[in-house]
């Protein structure tokens, strides 16, 4: 059956073609003319190119709703649990908030217990998990791994343990040495070599170590590195900062952001120019660094990364499938505080 054609139109409703187009562009038309158009247009069954269009766009975007809505419950009432000490840390914050919104978006419900490393709320809590049949618990910091096996032996439900590794359980990680390896082959095209290192955890200061190391062992290039560790506190870090300027060196790593705080006081009070003086970096990449005098280089710890990658095991585990590699989570914020 042959189309009707804007001719077909004008010439059943008695009218030029010019009329019925202006009718079509919703231009004014007299009103008894403008019945007839749209009469003929209902007798003819002619539907205009932008008409036509219209609803093609209108389809497409309805499919595509469709496929969204799809996506999006794919997902959608995975109940999951976060056992946590505590949120005093920055650190430990920003991965929270990250997991929260990550979860949120995959449409995922987030029931957070904070258990101050405690036994007997580690037990409270994953009795409840039990009973009220969660999909999955992450397990941020707690008493013991063996702790958890051990309250979870009876059940199925998958347990991922963050930032922790150890033999036999199913593990997200923040793999330091290569964040430690970023910064590694930065500092080598910066050519610094009289290197020390601030920090307040043994085991974090090693792996960084580690990491740097091996970008200056794959060149063959000499360094002096040394590694000074406090006890957390600021009036013990601050000291610890007085004992490394007591010696020579060209670079101060900083095993975290907040360690900025001390320095800063350190260099304004005994005039040390950053970083015509002493280059200095951090890990971490939080706001503190960009709002230093001068801007702080740091290696950027990208939690929302992070977050995916605790939901892609989450869902492997669920699903029984296999869990996806991590994807590169660090990346070199560059400042000024480093010559």
């Amino acid at each position: 059956m042959k189309k009707a054609t804007l001719a077909d139109v004008a010439a059943l409703a008695e009218v030029s073609k010019a009329t019925v187009s202006r009718y079509l562009k919703d231009e004014n038309v007299k009103e008894d003319i403008a019945l007839r158009i749209a009469k003929a247009i209902e007798e003819t069954g002619y539907v205009a190119k932008a008409m036509k269009k219209a609803v093609e766009e209108e389809v497409k975007i309805e499919k595509k709703k469709r496929v969204l809505k799809k996506q999006s419950t794919v997902n959608r009432g995975y109940r999951i649990a976060l056992l946590c000490d505590q949120v005093m840390l920055p650190r430990t914050r920003e991965i929270l908030d990250a997991i929260c919104k990550e979860l949120y978006t995959q449409g995922c419900l987030l029931q957070v217990y904070f258990t101050q490393n405690r036994e007997d709320l580690e037990e409270t809590y994953l009795t409840s998990c039990i009973v009220n049949n969660m999909d999955a618990i992450l397990v941020m910091s707690c008493s013991s791994v063996e702790f958890i096996q051990k309250q979870m032996r009876t059940t199925a439900i998958p347990i991922i343990y963050l930032c922790a590794k150890g033999e036999g359980i199913t593990s997200v990680t923040i793999p330091e040495t290569q964040a430690a390896e970023v910064l590694g082959k930065y500092l080598m095209q910066k050519q610094h070599l009289m290197i020390r290192y601030l920090g307040s955890n043994v085991q974090l200061a090693n792996l960084h170590m580690e990491g740097i190391k091996e970008a200056y062992r794959e060149v063959k290039q000499p360094h002096d590195f040394a590694v000074k560790i406090s006890d957390g506190s600021y009036l013990d870090t601050y000291a610890r900062i007085k004992e490394l300027f007591a010696e020579q060196l060209d670079l101060l790593i900083l095993q975290d952001d907040a360690l900025a705080i001390p320095f800063a006081k350190y260099v304004q009070e005994y005039h040390i120019s950053v970083p015509q003086n002493v280059s200095v970096v951090s890990f971490g990449g939080q706001d503190l660094t960009r709002i230093m005098s001068p801007v702080m280089t740091s290696v950027v710890y990208d939690y929302h990364v992070f977050a995916q990658d605790v939901f892609a095991a989450v869902q492997a585990l669920i699903e029984k499938k296999a869990i996806p590699q991590q994807k590169n989570m660090f990346y070199l914020q560059e400042g000024d505080s480093v010559r």
